[in-house]
């Protein structure tokens, strides 16, 4: 099923016959929209790769799977201050905010996800939220302090916990394909990668500077496709004394286009 395309107000309409058509009944619901599955489901199972790879309830999927929590705090209209200058480049300045993301950030060591002049949003992690109860207590006794109008707390969406279950799908099977793609570094020069591999060592890097070489975690992302593909890098940095270099690894193997091939280093 898919209502995607329907108009708000009919949308709904329907939404509303399948809620009272379950009454008494199991009703198996396919749908490609995760606001549609979060509304009307009970369970929720995810499919990609053509396997079945999660069940169970909205919260507990986003529990499981979820970044952590996304917190959002408004504030009450513009502050005195720098305004921004909607023909240049001057950046938006709000006392108000930077009070706030340093106030998040020396309590639960989180930077903003999203901010404008009027608006932020943070995403924290699972394993601060035996801190939140005093948090947000003392962030709701300082409201006035801090220009608040709004704060809301909640899950991170079920849009989050499909494209977490696919790339992790898309790493499985691009680890038993063994494909590789070229990663350009910083550097200018490019090496081809395992798709999928996260911490790589940069095969030739080996100096006195640099005995046991360089290495750079890759970041990875979606297209629009689904697909699994590069968004970034970290800078090249000194393979650990503790990562162990097999005779193979200290080889610069060459791949296509006489691209050089990275190993992969275990993340462990």
């Amino acid at each position: 099923m898919q209502t995607t395309g329907m108009d708000p107000i009919t949308r709904r309409r329907v939404w509303d016959i399948i809620e009272d058509a379950k009454r008494g009944r199991a009703i198996v619901l396919t749908t490609h929209s995760m606001e549609e599955a979060d509304i009307l489901s009970d369970r929720i199972a995810i499919m990609a790769k053509g396997k079945l790879r999660c069940i169970g309830t909205s919260i507990r999927l986003k529990s499981r799977f979820g970044t952590g929590y996304v917190a959002n705090i408004s504030f009450l209209g513009n502050t005195p201050g720098q305004t921004h200058n909607v023909y240049g480049s001057t950046p938006v300045y709000n006392p108000h905010l930077e009070l706030v993301k340093q106030f998040f950030k020396d309590r639960l060591h989180v930077e903003p996800k999203e901010e404008n002049k009027t608006f932020l949003t943070f995403t924290i992690p699972h394993n601060r939220e035996e801190l939140l109860a005093n948090f947000f207590a003392e962030l709701q006794d300082r409201e006035k302090e801090f220009g608040i109008l709004d704060t809301q707390l909640g899950l991170t969406t079920l849009e989050e916990v499909f494209l977490k279950i696919a790339q992790l799908a898309e790493l499985e099977s691009s680890s038993t394909e063994e494909s590789l793609v070229t990663l350009n570094l910083l550097s200018g020069s490019s090496i081809q990668i395992p798709k999928g591999a996260r911490f790589l060592g940069i095969p030739g890097t080996e100096s006195s500077e640099h005995p046991r070489g360089l290495m750079v975690e890759v970041y990875w992302g979606q297209d629009d496709t689904g697909t699994l593909c590069i968004s970034g890098h970290s800078p090249e940095t000194d393979v650990p004394r503790n990562v162990r270099l097999t005779v193979n690894q200290a080889r610069s193997r060459i791949g296509l286009y006489d691209v050089p091939v990275g190993f992969v280093i275990d993340s462990n």
